[in-house]
């Protein structure tokens, strides 16, 4: 979608424009603050420990400070950094593996298409967390390991989609045409059938961004995500649990921002999937 459609798009739904707002200030706090501010992330300072925020009356600054006395906001927002950078890049890997799998199944077909096709059905059969999990305890929980494990969790559905894409244009004319002329398979499947499967792939990689987001934190809370000293939502939340009754900031503002940034992200992909569909985008222009 160019710039220009997607302002008009914006501009028929303040609501979905102010989402997109909401999210970019998101990501602002997440990979500004820790650049101004990241000194103060692991700066230690016990006798300031579970401190409550200064508009409750503590001496803990905006949004109080956690069980070894760090600043909570600075924190939350380099635990929102790792959370989104995992969550995207993680998209990013099971997208151009499912992709690439999806564009070869669909045009070779045959062979290529059951060997591709049952590696994602048996894939598919596993419990994608439990998985997870499993490869995580093995290989350790590195911020490259957790990228990975969680992309080739997710190129199934890319592949799938794909190459229900490939299958629909596969005989077309202009397909027919680009291979009578001598296109070698890669010219077609990349400048050709590519291009028609695009939209409806970004529409997915949003809706996994923010599926993906919540798995990092779920791993990162149950102590199979990042590790110290790096900083995850989850991780904020796990440490907070033992203080709920009383230092309830800890693990309350974690959780709030984490389902602010879920949502954003669910309902964008939401928006951007009706937009793409060409139906739905004419029944929107035509309701404007």
């Amino acid at each position: 979608m160019r710039a220009r459609e997607l302002m008009r798009a914006l501009a028929r739904e303040p609501f979905m424009a102010g989402v997109l707002v909401l999210f970019a200030a998101l990501c602002l706090l997440a990979f500004g603050a820790p650049l101004l501010f990241g000194d103060q992330a692991t700066a230690v300072d016990v006798t300031r420990r579970l401190q409550a925020p200064s508009w409750l009356g503590g001496d803990g600054g905006v949004l109080g400070t956690d069980q070894l006395g760090r600043p909570l906001w600075i924190r939350l927002a380099e635990g929102l950094r790792t959370t989104l950078l995992v969550g995207l890049l993680a998209v990013l890997v099971g997208a151009v593996t499912g992709v690439t799998a999806g564009l070869a199944a669909g045009f070779y077909g045959r062979r290529v298409d059951a060997v591709i096709m049952r590696l994602a059905d048996v894939q598919m059969s596993f419990p994608a967390l439990l998985l997870a999990m499993t490869i995580v305890a093995i290989a350790g929980g590195g911020m490259i390991v957790i990228v990975g494990v969680l992309g080739l969790n997710s190129w199934m559905i890319y592949a799938r989609l794909t190459r229900s894409v490939v299958l629909r244009f596969r005989g077309n004319d202009f397909v027919i045409a680009t291979i009578n002329l001598g296109a070698t398979p890669r010219r077609v499947m990349f400048g050709h059938l590519l291009p028609n499967a695009l939209p409806q792939v970004v529409s997915m990689a949003t809706l996994e961004a923010a599926r993906l987001m919540l798995a990092e934190a779920t791993l990162s809370f149950l102590g199979f995500g990042v590790q110290p000293p790096a900083i995850s939502i989850g991780t904020i939340l796990g440490e907070g649990r033992d203080y709920l009754t009383n230092q309830w900031w800890v693990s309350t503002f974690a959780g709030i921002l984490l389902a602010l940034a879920v949502l954003c992200a669910n309902l964008l992909g939401n928006w951007a999937q009706r937009v793409s569909d060409p139906l739905t985008k004419h029944e929107m222009e035509t309701s404007a």
